[in-house]
């Protein structure tokens, strides 16, 4: 008999598997008890600020970009000038809403792994329950995003603004 998680190794492993998650559940499990995906956060107060909810989400969220494309020779530099992009994404959501045909791709620890732009759309628009699907090449790989990897590159001036929407966001999603 397999064991659990002997059969979500099976499952992670088919690529043509895709299924629907709880939104919040899915934030509060990647964030785990280190806010380990606060990019998701910071993605979504630059959200806020395009809909001038306030006044400082996209420069959080450029200088963010920029640290995070120039310490990961894998990402193309130009992803770090990515807000006409993000504003693409926005604008699609509050058009036409999730895109089933782009699932959040997850680890095999159900942690977010890619698609925290469309993590942020999804929380903004309220939208409770998203796509996602297991890609294999993630299942050992680990994303930390959390208030340490923000101190670590001299971004602990974010810590508040995280802390304090992330409160919020739980309040509001009861």
């Amino acid at each position: 008999m397999k064991t659990y998680n002997d059969a979500l190794l099976d499952i992670s492993n088919n690529k043509e598997i895709q299924f629907y998650i709880d939104t919040l559940w899915l934030l509060k499990h990647s964030m785990k008890n280190n806010l380990n995906a606060s990019d998701v956060i910071i993605k979504l107060l630059a959200i806020e600020n395009y809909f001038g909810e306030n006044d400082f989400g996209f420069e959080l969220y450029n200088k963010m970009q920029k640290i995070r494309v120039l310490n990961n020779p894998k990402v193309p530099n130009y992803r770090a000038y990515n807000k006409a992009r993000f504003i693409k994404i926005i604008n699609s959501f509050q058009k036409e809403g999730f895109n089933e045909k782009h699932p959040i791709i997850i680890n095999n620890e159900f942690m977010l792994f890619e698609g925290t732009h469309r993590m942020a759309c999804a929380l903004y628009f309220k939208i409770k329950r998203i796509p996602v699907t297991f890609d294999e090449r993630m299942i050992n790989l680990k994303t930390d995003y959390s208030i340490n990897w923000f101190k670590k590159n001299n971004l602990e001036d974010y810590e508040p603004h995280i802390i304090k929407r992330y409160k919020r966001l739980l309040k509001e999603w009861k």
